[in-house]
């Protein structure tokens, strides 16, 4: 079966090279265990994504859902940054948001939508603010859009 996202998601070591890295923090070959900067990156992954990015999706891999919620923000100029997760991953991941949000809750369903750093919810969520028109202007002061 045929992928329907064509991107990847690359955290960068401190050799310069990209390896993939699960959403979990975990590579496929693991760094040595000495190497510091390495350790926080696995341990910050996620967090560390969504802070540094003005639009986060974090999606379960091959999800529809995911896709549609990408598709709008494609349709409207916006390139988000993509974290993927295994579905056998799913509830690590879940935890690790949760943390994000500083005790208020978390996602409780995948894919989570972050805008400037906050969560903005699920599909449900975005495609609400959509039709509300609310969508765009959050966007706009997250710096994703420009008009």
């Amino acid at each position: 079966m045929r992928r329907t996202t064509s991107h990847r998601n690359f955290f960068p070591t401190n050799s310069g090279a990209s390896s993939a890295v699960s959403a979990s923090g975990s590579s496929e070959s693991p760094p040595p265990p000495d190497d510091e900067s390495t350790k926080k990156v696995r341990k910050t992954g996620i967090a560390k994504v969504v802070a540094e990015n003005s639009i986060v999706i974090v999606a379960v891999l091959g999800c529809f859902m995911c896709v549609t919620v990408n598709g709008l923000m494609q349709k409207l100029g916006v390139n988000p940054k993509i974290v993927e997760v295994k579905e056998a991953e799913k509830t690590a991941t879940l935890v690790q948001l949760a943390k994000i949000e500083d005790g208020s809750g978390g996602p409780w369903e995948l894919p989570a939508v972050y805008i400037g750093g906050k969560l903005l919810g699920g599909v449900d969520k975005v495609m609400e603010a959509h039709l509300n028109g609310e969508f765009v202007p959050m966007l706009r002061a997250a710096g994703a859009i420009w008009l």
